[in-house]
């Protein structure tokens, strides 16, 4: 093995410049590499170091290619082979632990090596490398299998990592940004980041982190202008010229609030061009960045509610001149796993607030289930695609799940309701909605949800539509709302034992049927579901017990 220290024949500088590890780093911190930087040659075949030995060097490939291994029982393994820019032994950086595996030359190669104490004195005195460090080694180690790095050192690795941007900061940030903007601001920013970071996978990998906190705190700015003003201007009304002019500053104001945070280095960077007119003056993060921001503006039922594929087609339109072509083909290429990405998870929140009507009140609970299970039937005899399936499946499960907020005296009464407890009662189809409503393109959804106590002569709530206005679905939805509240036990419907009653399926059929002469459903789908409800009084009678012959089909 040959070391020397580096002189400025050997072109360094140039090198680590080039490497995305250091990518766009300042001048001035490359040149504090390179003043810590030793250069080592090794043969073919020599170790650099072994497993189970101690280190406390970074290695990056200049020039050759090098073979990761590890034994494992009693075989050697070969996990990885790195070439030129590539890194290895990063965490004998961070902690005193031993190497978990070999790693030799695979031909004669030359490395740059950065020692523990030369590093933690550089991280220290130079957070944009720290930021860029933590990225490369957070990302390493998830790759690592844990039968390579153990909990214990992985354990080590995450304490000792004190130069990241600390999140209780980032948590007092978001804190500001809702000052600036609300709840729905702090939504849009987070969203913002989590998509710019996506696109940035495929143009700028290197960044993605940074590019992401830059999202999260992109509106920060906005705390220096009036709340009606920007509530005025996310509702998309008029502003005057001197009014436009505060808002083009806030990417100027939000650059000097998170200056003087060091682990905002890069972020800042992005955040002062983010505000330039023309694409081809910011940085290809900015770039990025602008795309998400906007594509997101236009699909936000909080701002233009365009819905997805409007608002691609708005973004898609600006290519080439409003914004950079590769963004925008980033955009469409994630848009759509962003997209189901991010209602899977809201989603997966709806469903919880199911369980907690369960918790509040099993009834309504059960009889969401029930209510889904006809409108499914009728959906499927109409022979409706798979999303009108799904919409419907959803929708049955939270059209009552605004119940939550309606007092348990209400929704138990043992009686007819005053005006009073029903005008809070109806409250439930809307506040139902609005959960769904806080999912971007779930807006359809959302109006299906709405609409389930709407009836086809105009008379129902909470908005009074009439014949086609209702939306389709809800009006199926309608009908299977009526025929679970028919045949399921009701506190309100008593038999004369005092138990509560529940009407076979002739009984409520015919009750049902008397409903829809008065215009309550549509007079066509109620027809299908006729046929349904027919085809199960053949199969348990006029006067069938409803709620067995349910538990039965289910089995």
């Amino acid at each position: 093995m040959l070391e020397s220290s580096l002189t400025p024949e050997t072109n360094i500088q140039a090198f680590i410049a080039n490497n995305p590890l250091f990518y766009s780093l300042p001048g001035e911190v490359i040149e504090s590499i390179v003043e810590k930087v030793q250069e080592r040659t090794f043969g073919v075949g020599e170790a650099i170091f072994e497993e189970g030995k101690l280190g406390d060097s970074f290695y990056i490939v200049r020039k050759g290619q090098v073979r990761v291994t590890k034994v494992q029982g009693g075989e050697e393994m070969v996990l990885s082979e790195l070439g030129e820019g590539e890194g290895f032994g990063e965490m004998a950086l961070l902690i005193d632990q031993p190497r978990t595996a070999t790693v030799k030359a695979l031909s004669e190669v030359n490395l740059l090596v950065l020692n523990r104490e030369d590093f933690t004195v550089l991280t220290r005195s130079l957070p944009a490398l720290a930021e860029k460090m933590n990225k490369l080694l957070t990302e390493r180690v998830s790759l690592l299998d844990s039968a390579v790095v153990s909990e214990e050192t992985l354990g080590k690795f995450r304490a000792s990592r004190s130069f990241t941007l600390d999140y209780s900061s980032l948590e007092l940030l978001m804190k500001l940004n809702e000052a600036a903007g609300g709840r729905e601001q702090v939504e849009h920013c987070k969203e913002c980041g989590q998509l710019a970071r996506e696109m940035s996978k495929m143009l700028c990998p290197m960044v993605s982190e940074e590019i992401l906190f830059a999202g999260y705190l992109h509106e920060i700015g906005k705390v220096s202008l009036p709340n009606e003003l920007v509530l005025r201007e996310r509702r998309g009304e008029e502003l005057s010229e001197e009014e436009r002019a505060r808002f083009a500053v806030v990417f100027e104001v939000a650059v000097s609030i998170l200056q003087p945070n060091p682990s905002l280095y890069k972020a800042v960077n992005f955040l002062a061009k983010l505000g330039a007119d023309r694409y081809s003056d910011m940085p290809l993060e900015a770039q990025i960045l602008k795309v998400a921001d906007d594509y997101l503006h236009y699909a936000s039922p909080h701002y233009y509610n365009l819905g997805v594929e409007k608002a691609l087609k708005r973004v898609k339109e600006g290519s080439g001149t409003r914004y950079n072509p590769r963004a925008v083909a980033a955009l469409e290429k994630n848009i759509r796993k962003f997209t189901e990405v991010r209602v899977d998870s809201q989603l997966s929140i709806l469903r919880m607030m199911v369980l907690a009507l369960d918790r509040k009140d099993n009834y309504t609970y059960r009889h969401s289930l029930d209510v889904r299970d006809m409108a499914l039937m009728i959906v499927q005899k109409l022979g409706l695609d798979r999303r009108a399936q799904e919409y419907t499946r959803i929708g049955a499960e939270m059209h009552d799940v605004g119940k939550i907020y309606v007092d348990e005296s209400i929704l138990n009464a043992p009686r007819k309701l005053t005006d009073e407890e029903f005008t809070i009662m109806k409250t439930h189809a809307a506040l139902s909605s609005e959960f769904l409503y806080d999912i971007p393109g779930m807006d359809e959804l959302a109006a299906i949800v709405r609409a389930h106590h709407e009836k086809f002569d105009g008379t129902g709530y909470p908005d009074g539509l009439a014949g086609e206005n209702i939306p389709y679905l809800a009006r199926i939805m309608t009908i299977a709302d009526v025929w679970s509240a028919l045949t399921t036990p009701r506190v309100y419907r008593l038999n004369k034992d005092g138990s509560r009653k529940a009407f076979g399926p002739a009984k409520a059929l015919s009750i049902m049927d008397e409903m829809n002469q008065n215009r309550h459903f549509d007079p066509e789908l109620f027809e299908v579901f006729r046929v349904i409800v027919n085809e199960i009084i053949v199969e348990i009678g006029p006067d069938g017990d409803l709620t067995e012959w349910k538990m039965q089909s289910k089995d």
